[in-house]
């Protein structure tokens, strides 16, 4: 009687791989088996190794991470350290860090003239942190400035200081006409109408330009309707003393979703504070 044919075993997918790999090393000693594995699965092995590191830290950074108390945004500033600074407003204003995170960004920087990559991604985050309620008070140049009030980001002062409070600051209240912001968006939703190109003009012609028009928003008596939206602070004390804005004119700004004006407004004073030592807070950053 003929012998029936042995069928060939048919694939069993994982399970066959793992008994062929079972088979090559088989007979190998430790050492082999180890540089086998290594050679064949480094990558995989690298991979999840990435892998649990990055759920870790997330893991760690979402069930550490505070809230904040206060966020500011320095844009542009020149050799500014955010720890210190941060740290030496906290202490100021008594916040409490224990529960809560006070952080001020002093690192970042834009140019309105270039609109880079970099750029484009730095005014997304801006948007964001807006959006979001995180972002409380900004000190912009006043070119940064000069643009962005004209789009309704910062509060009227008038809505958080008192009458006494904002008088304080008087000679340097930085203003917007509202009539004439709502024409210029009127304008910009107009596709008929646009506005002049600034790369029709050199560096030195825009500076000349910047420097009127800063000029302009502390003149309310030129402006039909004038709204104060900001501080100018090349006269203060943190201006003076940190140099962190050579040759700008820096104005501060409170964000319109902001929901702590009150510390906002301690912010304001701190860096109007002639018993601060900024001189000493800049020469931090310049060490590192």
């Amino acid at each position: 009687m003929a012998q029936k044919e042995k069928k060939p075993r048919t694939y069993q997918g994982v399970r066959d791989e793992i008994r062929e790999q079972h088979m090559k090393t088989k007979d190998m000693s430790f050492k082999e088996r180890l540089a086998y594995f290594w050679y064949y699965y480094k990558i995989h092995t690298l991979a999840a190794i990435c892998a649990v590191i990055a759920i870790i830290t997330l893991i760690h950074d979402v069930s550490t991470s505070k809230d904040y108390i206060f966020y500011g945004l320095m844009l542009n500033s020149y050799q500014l350290p955010s720890d210190e600074l941060s740290t030496a407003f906290a202490e100021y204003a008594d916040l409490d860090l224990e529960t809560y995170d006070c952080f001020i960004d002093t690192s970042t920087s834009l140019s309105l003239r270039s609109m880079g990559q970099y750029d484009a991604v730095t005014v997304q985050k801006i948007i964001a942190t807006i959006q979001t309620g995180d972002l409380d008070a900004v000190v912009y140049d006043s070119e940064i400035f000069n643009n962005y009030s004209n789009h309704e980001m910062f509060l009227d002062l008038r809505t958080v200081f008192t009458e006494e409070e904002l008088s304080q600051y008087d000679d340097y209240l930085y203003y917007i006409d509202y009539g004439e912001v709502l024409k210029l968006q009127e304008a910009e939703a107009d596709d008929g109408l646009e506005a002049p190109s600034a790369q029709q003009l050199s560096n030195e012609e825009l500076d000349k330009v910047l420097l009127e028009e800063t000029q302009m928003h502390r003149h309310p008596e030129n402006m039909e309707t004038p709204i104060p939206v900001g501080v100018i602070l090349e006269d203060s004390p943190f201006v003076k003393k940190t140099g962190a804005y050579p040759q700008k004119v820096p104005v501060f700004g409170i964000i319109y979703t902001s929901h702590r004006t009150d510390i906002s407004k301690k912010y304001l004073e701190f860096l109007w504070d002639e018993t601060i030592d900024f001189a000493q807070i800049a020469l931090a950053g310049q060490t590192y």
